[in-house]
């Protein structure tokens, strides 16, 4: 299902700038959120210059978010992209949990060093690849479901357009 937000009504006939910022949110359902929410993120960017190699990282980044969200906390899930006069400058995965300060924390933690390849982690990995391919910019907020307006966690990346090449 699809939420589109649109702005307040066009000002501009007043004299006043008009609202260049527009959020779209779809929402995702518990058993398909990762693969529903890769479609939408290669739908919407497919139009964008965007190199193949690139979006193919953004699916995986999008893919660790959305199944951690659907692990760890609980629904209703939403993908919501954020434009800037037109252009898709962020994404964010929103979900009704409360683990926004944790997961900040995990994404900007330093790389362990394992001292023996036992000490590697099974899990955990996700947060580090999310951080490794959006070149560190991304983070967590509180926000409110646009579909609910429960308040929970929402988790970001910036995506790779002209406003933000690494």
């Amino acid at each position: 299902m699809l939420i589109e937000h649109v702005p307040v009504p066009d000002p501009g006939e007043y004299g006043r700038p008009r609202n260049r910022f527009r959020m779209t949110a779809w929402c995702l359902p518990p058993g398909s959120a990762a693969r529903r929410a890769r479609e939408v993120l290669r739908d919407q960017l497919a139009k964008l210059p965007l190199d193949p190699d690139v979006l193919d990282e953004l699916e995986i980044v999008v893919s660790e978010l959305v199944t951690n969200a659907t692990r760890y906390a609980p629904g209703p899930y939403e993908l919501r992209l954020l434009h800037d006069n037109g252009l898709p400058v962020r994404a964010e995965i929103v979900d009704a949990g409360a683990g926004t300060t944790l997961i900040n924390h995990l994404l900007h933690r330093p790389p362990p060093v394992p001292e023996r390849i036992d000490d590697l982690e099974l899990g955990g990995r996700g947060l580090r690849i999310v951080t490794e391919l959006t070149h560190g910019r991304c983070g967590t907020q509180w926000t409110r479901l646009c579909g609910t307006g429960q308040l929970g966690t929402g988790v970001w990346f910036d995506l790779p357009t002209q406003r933000h090449r690494p």
